[in-house]
C-alpha cells in the first residue's frame, strides 16, 4: 500500500509538471493574440506593430501580406492617399489604447504605408495629451521602432534635426544621431556613422501635430521611420538609399487628402 501511495504520489506531481510545462509554452505566443512573450498589445500614439507594418517590428524582413504591384488608391470616409507599387498600406488601430486583436476596430484615422524596413504613418484625427502648443515629439515618435530604439527616455528627444522644404506649405524635419549626441537616455551609433532614424512633416506655426486646434479641430500627423531596432543598422546619413526613401514617402504624403475638413 506505501508503495502505491508512492507511485500517486509521483504520478500526481507528474501531471502538476505538465501543466506548468503546457502553461508556459502557451504563455510565449498567446495562441488568441499571437503576441509573443513580453510584448504589449497596446499601441502608443505612432502606432506601428506586425499587424500594421505587413511585417515583425524587430528588424526582420518577414512580411505578412504582399505589397502590391501597381499604384492604387487607399480610401476611406476620412482620407485617402495613393499608394506606388511595392509599397503596402494597411489600416492602423484606431487609439492609443486599442488592440491588434481585433477586439477593437480601428476607425479609419490612421494608417501605416511601409515598404521593406521603411514606415509612413498617418493620422488625421491625431489630438495630442500635453499642454505644449504644437504637442511633443514623444506624442507623435513614440512606437515608432527606430524611435524607441534610440529614445530610452520618453519624452526626451535625441540627436540633431535638418528642416527642409517637403510640398506647399510643408516642411519635412528629419532626425539624425552620431555618437556625439549619445547622452543617458538616447542611444548613438558605435560604428563612426550618422545614421536617420526620425522625420515628420509640419507646416508653419503647427509643430508636431498640423492643423490642431482643441475642441475645433484634430490634428494631422505624418511621420517616417525605420523598421529596425539597432541603431548601427539605421540608414547613414546623406545616403542615397535614404534620399531616395525620404522623397517617395514624401511624395506619397503629398498626395493626401483629408475629407470633412
Amino acid at each position: 500500500m506505501e508503495k502505491q501511495n508512492n507511485w500517486a504520489i509521483a504520478g500526481g506531481v507528474l501531471a502538476i509538471a505538465a501543466v506548468i510545462v503546457i502553461a508556459v509554452l502557451l504563455s510565449k505566443n498567446n495562441p488568441v493574440t499571437g503576441v509573443p512573450d513580453g510584448k504589449s498589445t497596446d499601441h502608443p500614439t505612432n502606432v506601428v506593430d506586425s499587424a500594421t507594418t505587413g511585417g515583425v517590428v524587430d528588424g526582420s524582413t518577414n512580411t505578412t501580406t504582399t505589397p502590391t504591384t501597381k499604384a492604387s488608391v487607399y480610401s476611406n470616409s476620412l482620407l485617402s492617399v495613393n499608394i506606388p507599387a511595392g509599397w503596402t498600406a494597411t489600416e492602423a488601430p484606431s487609439d492609443v489604447n486599442s488592440k491588434s486583436d481585433g477586439t477593437e476596430p480601428p476607425s479609419g484615422a490612421k494608417v501605416n504605408i511601409t515598404k521593406g524596413k521603411w514606415i509612413l504613418y498617418i493620422n488625421v484625427d491625431a489630438s495630442q495629451a500635453s499642454g505644449v502648443e504644437g504637442g511633443r515629439f514623444a506624442e507623435i515618435g513614440m512606437g515608432a521602432p527606430s524611435v524607441d530604439a534610440v529614445v530610452q527616455d520618453e519624452p526626451n528627444e535625441c540627436g540633431k534635426t535638418t528642416k527642409t522644404a517637403a510640398f506647399v506649405d510643408y516642411s519635412r524635419v528629419d532626425y539624425t544621431m552620431n555618437a556625439s549626441d549619445k547622452t543617458e537616455w538616447c542611444v548613438a551609433p558605435t560604428n563612426g556613422k550618422t545614421v536617420w532614424f526620425f522625420s515628420y512633416l509640419t507646416s508653419p506655426g503647427n509643430g508636431f501635430f498640423n492643423d490642431y486646434v482643441l475642441g475645433q479641430n484634430p490634428g494631422l500627423v505624418v511621420t517616417m521611420a525605420y523598421n529596425g531596432t539597432v541603431v548601427n543598422d539605421f540608414p547613414i546619413a546623406g545616403s542615397a538609399e535614404l534620399t531616395a526613401a525620404l522623397k517617395e514617402m514624401t511624395d506619397i504624403a503629398s498626395t493626401l487628402k483629408v475629407k470633412n475638413r
